[in-house]
């Protein structure tokens, strides 16, 4: 971990110092003025004071987040104070190193939804890294059982602040880690194996640069906290019954629940292979503005008379500001769009 990156323990400032001598001096005066001989009870004061010292440092340990984290999500600072009091970002700061390549966890994010993870990854001199490189396999396990649904990759070359350094071969690493089943994944151990870094020789021509397995493993921590909106309300979607369940938010995520007996026909009709989902999905701000296309990683879920979408955004949201959302599904010719003011 980088010093930088944390605030331990603070210059304690004078005034502390003064509050310290006015309560030892106040414990062992009696009420005409006169200093007495407390033995048993001065190492009690004692002990107040120094738990005094340490809840002052305590409160001072702020995690702070990686710079590339907020850029990311576009956090600003009271998001930022208020995801971190909410248990939502996490450092990591585990490392390991072979055959000259160094990968280490650096911070998390997420919530029930899903977890972003951050990673730097650094190769030996002269081996370049690029949004085209990648690990030729990349295990993940939660309590020894496998997950599977995860995307990422190497930053891309867009982003001005893709290294912690700028040398050329360091650069960071994302994943996605998608909870599209919903499990609890809080405290649990997840383990992450890289195998093999790659170099694309073009046309994803991949061959290996670096042979290796780099193996890293932590207790996950994520929010848990989300707000339900439930709206069980029935709209007409040119000729298909669709029932708008609820939808729940998160500053870093959705889930929207449908119903109806017109969902089937709906679901019939779409073609998921060209479209990616169902429907698109925009959010209504409180001063007009509207969010479109709230797309990101996440998936959906069908049973024949349910549908779940999960979805994680890449932008931090202010859940507050949120007053409803507008539905559209693209393979319905006409009244294909409804809109829901939430309650």
């Amino acid at each position: 971990m980088n010093i930088d990156d944390w605030n331990v323990f603070p210059e304690v400032p004078q005034s502390f110092h003064e509050t310290v001598r006015k309560t030892l001096d106040t414990q062992i005066l009696n009420k005409t003025g006169r200093k007495k001989v407390m033995r048993k009870k001065y190492p009690i004061v004692i002990a107040a004071v120094v738990a005094a010292l340490c809840v002052t440092a305590a409160a001072a340990y702020v995690i702070q987040w990686n710079g590339k984290l907020a850029e990311h999500f576009h956090a600003d600072k009271q998001q930022q104070s208020e995801l971190v009091s909410a248990g939502a970002v996490a450092p990591v700061d585990q490392t390991v190193t072979q055959n000259g390549v160094t990968v280490t966890a650096v911070q998390t994010l997420g919530d029930k939804n899903g977890v972003y993870m951050l990673f730097d990854v650094k190769a030996p001199e002269g081996v370049t890294l690029s949004e085209n490189n990648a690990f030729e396999h990349i295990g993940i396990k939660m309590d020894g059982v496998r997950c599977s649904n995860c995307s990422g990759g190497f930053i891309s070359d867009t982003d001005d602040n893709n290294s912690p350094t700028c040398a050329v071969n360091e650069r960071y690493f994302e994943l996605w880690l998608n909870n599209t089943e919903r499990t609890n994944w809080k405290g649990k151990t997840i383990t992450l194996d890289f195998t093999n870094l790659q170099a694309d020789k073009g046309k994803l021509d991949f061959v290996t640069a670096v042979e290796g397995q780099w193996e890293l493993s932590w207790t996950l921590s994520y929010m848990d906290e989300t707000k339900t909106f439930e709206i069980n309300k029935a709209y007409d979607m040119n000729g298909h019954e669709v029932l708008v369940k609820s939808i729940e938010l998160s500053p870093l995520s959705m889930t929207l629940d449908l119903g109806g007996d017109g969902l089937k026909q709906l679901v019939d009709d779409s073609d998921f292979n060209q479209c990616g989902c169902l429907c698109t999905l925009s959010l209504t701000m409180r001063d007009g503005t509207a969010l479109n296309n709230v797309i990101g990683p996440g998936g959906e879920n069908f049973t024949g008379t349910s549908y779940t979408r999960t979805t994680s955004f890449d932008k931090v949201l202010d859940v507050g500001q949120v007053t409803g959302f507008t539905l559209t599904f693209p393979w319905e010719k006409a009244n294909n769009t409804l809109t829901v003011t939430l309650p």
